[in-house]
């Protein structure tokens, strides 16, 4: 036992000088002048203390700082410069921000170290329950008539710990309630309350929304206001270039943006310039609905489909063109392409054209019928080159000279129908074989019409050429060409213009009349 009792003590005294001090054994105490504190969270609190130097040498830098919980509070510390003699005492002050903790009773030490030696004493924060939260309506400005509006209302506790309240809101239209709601709810720290209210197609006016909460004795409220308009707008709906095209306008007549429009069924929303464009590659009868502000609006547009056929009259390819419905159609571009180039024209009222195949060449011909508000047409058509004069030679004796040949023409038969156009050709024959006495002198101009066709021939003189010509005649004309200069149709006058024509050299000229 003896043994036992000695081996303890030679334990204790090899243990002890690594020992730290504690505060009693200490010359440095701390001592707070209050040690219990309460706030609620953002509170800052302040915590006075002193110093005391009960030792007998003087203590420099001296550090004091506080201890808790790792979270929830924002602890100061500091250093004490000014030397601390002996027997002298030092006060000052520490502060505590308290952060979003939950309410209760927290114990905290505050803390006095100089080098190896060091002094403590405890401190108590209650943290008291912190209500606090945000309210926010989340609703546009304006809405067209015949949508729906959606009104988001929220709150967001702020709170440390739970509350609990009342929250509603009220809605109305020009002063009357359109809806009202009242519920009680709790909410956890950091927690939301969200509810979306729909209302379907309101009707026009001015409305108000009003959110308001009341929890742990404190009370909040916001409002926020809305209207629903219906403008006056119209529409255009039209097939142009391929394409069904819907413009829709205010009265002013500028596009308007996002508007509901469904074509075949198909939903479209129109562009910043308040066009929905739809590509069509059928003929046939197409639905529109449009959703005016809440008017809805049914129409149609009805495409159609160009038919092209053909028949050939000689040196001329006739072309008719009809629509979906078998109706001729005027004024409809058409292209003829053929083995040596290409010919154009324009279908009269008849939706006729006619085509010169002595430009296209013989052969296949291809036939195209072009417009922006039908859909275009092509075929092609065989053509082959008409019979040609035969020539013959006869022999007639001479009393003087030995008998010479001469050449007579045997014209072949004609066609048994030749039709208008026909005789067109022959006066243009005429016109052509047309000769004067004058022709040695001066140039001549004839002029001749015949139906709906008119046709001029200018001929510079045998003896002199012509310069600048220029030939103005006013008539209603669909479609000219010349086979020598320009010629254009302006102002309804056909204006032709030749810059030189070498002597005893022709042109011609021939006008389509509407």
């Amino acid at each position: 036992m003896k043994l036992r009792g000695i081996m303890i003590i030679l334990l204790l005294t090899a243990v002890l000088p690594f020992l730290p001090p504690t505060s009693a054994q200490s010359p440095l105490v701390i001592v707070p002048l209050n040690n219990d504190f309460s706030g609620v969270p953002g509170d800052t609190i302040i915590i006075p203390f002193s110093l005391k130097n009960l030792g007998n040498q003087t203590l420099e830098n001296v550090s004091v700082y506080i201890t808790g919980p790792a979270e929830g509070f924002l602890y100061q510390s500091k250093v004490i410069r000014e030397p601390i003699g002996p027997n002298q005492t030092y006060q000052d002050t520490l502060s505590i921000k308290i952060l979003n903790i939950a309410p209760g009773k927290y114990n905290l030490t505050i803390v006095a170290r100089a080098g190896s030696v060091y002094s403590e004493a405890p401190l108590t924060v209650t943290v008291k329950t912190f209500v606090d939260y945000d309210l926010k309506i989340d609703v546009g400005r304006k809405y067209p008539y015949g949508s729906n509006v959606s009104v988001i209302l929220r709150m967001d506790s702020k709170a440390n710990g739970v509350i609990i309240g009342r929250i509603g809101y009220t809605i109305t239209r020009d002063g009357e309630t359109v809806e009202n709601f009242v519920t009680t709810i709790y909410l956890n720290p950091g927690e939301k309350w969200v509810r979306n209210v729909t209302l379907s197609l309101p009707p026009v006016g001015d409305y108000t929304v009003r959110l308001w909460a009341y929890f742990g004795g404190k009370s909040k409220s916001t409002t926020a206001t809305f209207r629903v308009f219906q403008r006056n707008l119209g529409y255009k709906a039209y097939f142009e270039n391929g394409a069904i095209h819907v413009f829709v306008h205010d009265e002013s007549g500028r596009g308007v943006p996002d508007i509901s429009v469904k074509i075949n069924e198909i939903p479209f929303k129109t562009d910043e310039s308040g066009t929905v464009s739809y590509l069509v590659s059928e003929p046939g009868t197409y639905g529109i609905v449009l959703n005016l502000d809440g008017r809805i609006v049914t129409t149609f547009v009805e495409v159609k489909k160009l038919f092209i056929s053909y028949e050939q009259r000689n040196e001329t390819l006739l072309v008719r063109v009809v629509d979906s419905t078998g109706k001729p159609v005027p004024n409809i571009t058409v292209t003829a392409s053929g083995p040596l180039g290409k010919d154009y024209s324009t279908t009269n009222a008849s939706g006729l054209a006619a085509v010169d195949l002595r430009r296209t060449g013989y052969g296949t011909i291809i036939l195209k019928a072009e417009s922006s508000t039908y859909m275009g047409a092509s075929t092609s058509a065989k053509t082959v080159e008409p019979p040609r004069p035969t020539p013959t030679t006869t022999s007639s004796p001479s009393p003087t000279t030995t008998p010479q040949p001469t050449t007579t023409t045997t014209p072949s038969k004609p066609p048994r129908d030749y039709g208008p156009l026909a005789l067109i050709l022959i006066v243009s024959g005429v016109l052509l074989a047309g000769t004067s006495y004058l022709a040695f002198f001066q140039h001549t101009v004839q002029e001749e019409t015949l139906d709906r066709y008119y046709f001029v021939k200018v001929k510079a003189p045998r003896l002199r050429g012509i310069d600048n010509f220029r030939f103005e005649k006013g008539v209603n004309a669909i479609e000219a060409r010349a086979t020598r200069g320009k010629v254009k149709i302006k102002d309804g006058s056909v204006i032709w213009e030749i810059d030189r024509l070498e002597p005893g050299e022709e042109a011609y000229l021939q006008v389509i009349l509407g």
